[in-house]
């Protein structure tokens, strides 16, 4: 009798039609039914769960993919990687639909052959392009499934990515309590043993820039790992820890991290970083009473901004442009600049609350 054949009986013995043993696994009715038919191999994981639901002896149904030819079963598995390969090139080319459309399908054929590590991959991804695109209550539901399946491995690394990945998207929505709980939450993963300096670095900058009670044991713990880092997460650390000490008044030693972090911030490293550094730099040292350099600062931000349009990166441009022009006594330049964002730029939304608006 084949893996089809038992799972078809143990099933019927149960009393469930295909439709509610897919529910009750999290598949689909044609996935159980392709798994009867001997047409998908189902994997250790489908497996157990399968026994689980029917309350079946471990065991029962047998090993993963029984009697599922190996070529068909390497064809499947090259067929999930070329479509990840082309994933990967729609991206780099900013072919957006085209991308997401694949990931999506990437996504649903990876969880139904119990891939998990695809389907991880794939999300994670998916993730960062609606962040990147601005869509933050997509990402935010990204975040929330690659959260729940990261706690379901029980793996510290997992479990720290997708905290820090909830944590930074929280705060961008404005959510400041839940980024405070997911950063938390992603630097007690990140400290534990086998967790990479990479990505404690990550953990730790995702709370330090959420707030709270613990920023400057956090900061600490940071300072002790940077000279670990490399490339583009080094420049980020770097400017993390400028904020830290720009905000605690220490402009010095702000201003020497703030020149480590223009050094390692590049665009093949990290584009998006590479684009908003001089933008929030400036701001940084303008919150601090520091004038000196922001010139040069808002004109790198410039020409970055133009070579990725981009509503919130355009909106924070214009905020600190205007800020700066405020301080510099030309309030009238301040305020047609954030007019002409506002009804050109279409930055409206990135603009509310911004302090040029307020100073203005």
């Amino acid at each position: 009798m084949s893996f089809g054949d038992r799972l078809r009986v143990a099933r019927q013995s149960a009393g469930l039609t295909q439709a509610e043993l897919g529910a009750a696994t999290g598949v689909s009715n044609s996935y159980i039914a392709h798994l009867e038919k001997g047409r998908r191999a189902p994997t250790i994981q489908i497996v157990e769960t399968l026994e689980d639901r029917l309350r079946l002896a471990p065991g029962t149904l047998e090993g993963a993919e029984a009697g599922f030819p190996d070529s068909k079963r390497r064809k499947a598995q090259a067929t999930t990687l070329a479509d990840f390969e082309r994933v990967l090139m729609h991206r780099e080319s900013g072919s957006g639909i085209e991308t997401v459309q694949q990931l999506d399908s990437i996504i649903e054929d990876a969880k139904h052959r119990g891939r998990m590590d695809l389907a991880w991959l794939a999300q994670r991804i998916r993730l960062e392009f609606e962040f990147d695109a601005a869509n933050l209550p997509s990402a935010s539901g990204h975040a929330a499934e690659l959260l729940a399946h990261a706690r379901k491995t029980g793996d510290s690394t997992l479990v720290a990515i997708a905290e820090t990945k909830s944590a930074v998207i929280e705060r961008y929505k404005g959510s400041e309590g839940e980024a405070r709980a997911h950063g938390a939450a992603a630097v007690a993963s990140a400290l534990h043993d086998g967790v990479a300096s990479e990505h404690r670095a990550e953990a730790l900058s995702a709370a330090i820039a959420a707030g709270g009670p613990q920023v400057e044991e956090w900061a600490a713990m940071l300072r002790s790992i940077y000279p670990s880092l490399d490339g583009s997460l080094r420049g980020k650390t770097a400017w993390v820890l400028a904020n830290v000490a720009m905000h605690a008044g220490q402009v010095d030693d702000g201003l020497a991290w703030q020149k480590e972090a223009d050094q390692h911030l590049t665009p093949a490293g990290h584009f998006r970083s590479w684009v908003r550094w001089p933008t929030a730099a400036a701001e940084v040292r303008m919150n601090a009473g520091v004038i000196e350099g922001v010139p040069e600062l808002l004109d790198a931000a410039r020409s970055r901004v133009a070579l990725a349009p981009n509503p919130e990166h355009a909106g924070s441009l214009a905020s600190v442009q205007a800020q700066y022009l405020v301080a510099t006594g030309d309030r009238s330049g301040a305020k047609a600049v954030l007019l002409y964002a506002v009804e050109h730029l279409d930055v409206g939304p990135a603009l509310e609350g911004s302090s040029a608006d307020e100073a203005v």
